[in-house]
Order: structure tokens, then C-alpha cells, then sequence
């Protein structure tokens, strides 16, 4: 009896996670297809799902109305930059509350906690305006000063979980070498917490890459413009207003997807061991 609710059990468990992950595959699945679909077939009553005359015909006409290696840079930029600066001035914040002792620490990381809370359109009122008088509008420095802003709790607490695993006694042998804070920090605390580290620049890269709100209403012109908010703007056909487009929108989502494939493709592993490091240490 015991043996067929085991193997009952594992039925339903390789159902649900069948059900999952069909559910998550199909939406991109159906993207994919849809932007391999001429305009006659995306607009046919009844859909189709599998395209009777596959094309690639969407994909150059996208990159020539977006101008896609300028949004692609921008998105790079963008996500790349402030992934990078949020994790180094979150490693060093992490740091301070892993090891110090000072006033108010407890107050000050309760607060970081709480920030994470803040819905994003309350905040997006009041750096407008701070944008508009300090003229940070439609730069590229007000968009990477609000995004590294904007990860920094997520980067501080990941990376704090990291650092507290690891013993205080390193930091002491290296005082006695007459190593600083930084030094101790970045020569000596980083590379041992390496996996945490990875895992915070990946996650805020990908925030920063699928932002959309932000970027839309802090920017207009097309040299900051990112690949998510020319999704906003895409392009009808010459002689063609009356279709829906949805070709067009699919090969649009599969701009802003594809280059994040081979980017998950080359860091699974490291992905894993760092998610995996930190459940092992917590």
C-alpha cells in the first residue's frame, strides 16, 4: 500500500510540475511562433498556433524601425551599469551592518527592509520632479542614478546573508596584516562570497533590463530610449494600418527576450551555486 501512495504521489507531483512548466514554455512558445507568421496569417479567423508559411521577413523590418543596436546598448548600459554599481555599494553596505556596531543599525536596516515595500509609482512622482530641476531628464546618468538607487536594498540584504556566514575571525587576521576596511572588504570578504555576489548583479541586471515605467517616463528621446519602451512604439506596416500587427509585437518581445538567453544560457551554473550556497549557509 505504501508503495503505490509513493508511486501515486510521484504521478502527481511529475503532473503538476508538467502543468508548470507547460504553462510557463507556452507563452514564449506562442511569441515565437507568432513572429515567424506573415501578416495575413497573425490577422486569420480562426488562429493558428504552428505558421502554414514560416518567414523571418518581421525580424529585419523591427531592427530598421527601432533601430535596435542603439536600444540594445542602451538596454546594456542601463541593466549593466546599474546591476554593477548597486552590487558594489550594496557589498559595502552589507559589509557595515554584517560587522559594525554602531548607533542605530538595527533602525537603519528595519528602514532598508521597509523601502523594499515602496510601490515604484509612489516614488516615480517625486523623482520626476528632482529630475526635472536638476536637469537629469532624458539622461543617461539620471537613468542609471535611479536604477542603482533602486537595487540597492535587494543588493544590501542579499549579500548581507552572505557576509554573516562568514567567520569574523577572517577579518581579524587580516587587521592583524594591517588590511583595512576596504581591503578586507573587497580583497578578502567579496571573493569568498562570490556566489552571492553573482546572484545579486544577475537579478538587479534583469530587473534593470525588464523596466519599463521608469525608463518611459524618464526618458523620450530615442538615444535613451531601451528595448522595453519600444515595445510602446511599434511601427505599423507602409500601406497597412488596418492589422493588428501582433506579428510585429511578438518579433518586438523576442528582441527584448532573445538577448537574455544565451546571458542565462552561460550563467545557470553559477546561478545555482549561488542560490544553493546562500540556502546551505542560511
Amino acid at each position: 500500500m505504501t508503495h503505490r501512495r509513493r508511486r501515486l504521489r510521484n504521478a502527481l507531483l511529475y503532473a503538476l510540475l508538467f502543468f508548470v512548466l507547460a504553462g510557463l514554455v507556452f507563452p514564449v512558445l506562442f511569441m515565437a511562433l507568432t513572429s515567424l507568421k506573415t501578416a495575413a496569417e497573425v490577422n486569420r479567423i480562426p488562429p493558428t498556433l504552428w505558421p502554414k508559411y514560416p518567414t523571418l521577413e518581421n525580424y529585419p523590418f523591427m531592427a530598421r524601425a527601432w533601430d535596435f543596436w542603439l536600444a540594445l546598448r542602451n538596454s546594456l548600459i542601463l541593466a549593466g551599469g546599474s546591476g554593477l554599481g548597486a552590487t558594489v555599494l550594496g557589498a559595502m553596505a552589507a559589509y557595515a551592518f554584517s560587522r559594525g556596531t554602531f548607533r542605530g543599525r538595527t533602525l537603519m536596516y528595519a528602514l532598508l527592509v521597509a523601502s523594499m515595500a515602496l510601490p515604484a509609482m509612489v516614488a516615480l512622482g517625486p523623482i520626476f520632479i528632482a529630475y526635472l530641476r536638476l536637469r537629469l531628464l532624458d539622461t543617461h546618468i539620471g537613468l542609471l542614478l535611479v536604477f542603482t538607487a533602486g537595487g540597492l536594498p535587494l543588493a544590501t540584504l542579499l549579500q548581507f546573508a552572505y557576509f554573516n556566514a562568514i567567520p569574523r575571525e577572517l577579518d581579524d587576521a587580516a587587521a592583524i596584516d594591517g588590511a583595512g576596511r576596504f581591503t578586507t572588504l573587497f580583497r578578502i570578504i567579496m571573493p569568498i562570497a562570490m556566489p552571492g555576489v553573482f546572484v545579486s548583479f544577475l537579478l538587479l541586471f534583469i530587473v534593470g533590463w525588464n523596466d519599463f515605467l521608469f525608463v518611459f517616463t524618464l526618458s523620450s528621446s530615442p538615444d535613451t530610449q531601451v528595448l522595453t519602451t519600444n515595445l510602446y512604439t511599434i511601427p505599423p506596416r507602409e500601406a497597412d494600418y488596418q492589422s493588428s500587427n501582433l506579428d510585429l509585437v511578438a518579433t518586438a518581445g523576442m528582441f527584448v527576450l532573445l538577448p537574455l538567453v544565451p546571458l542565462l544560457m552561460l550563467t545557470q551554473r553559477q546561478l545555482v551555486e549561488g542560490i544553493t550556497f546562500g540556502a546551505v549557509q542560511g
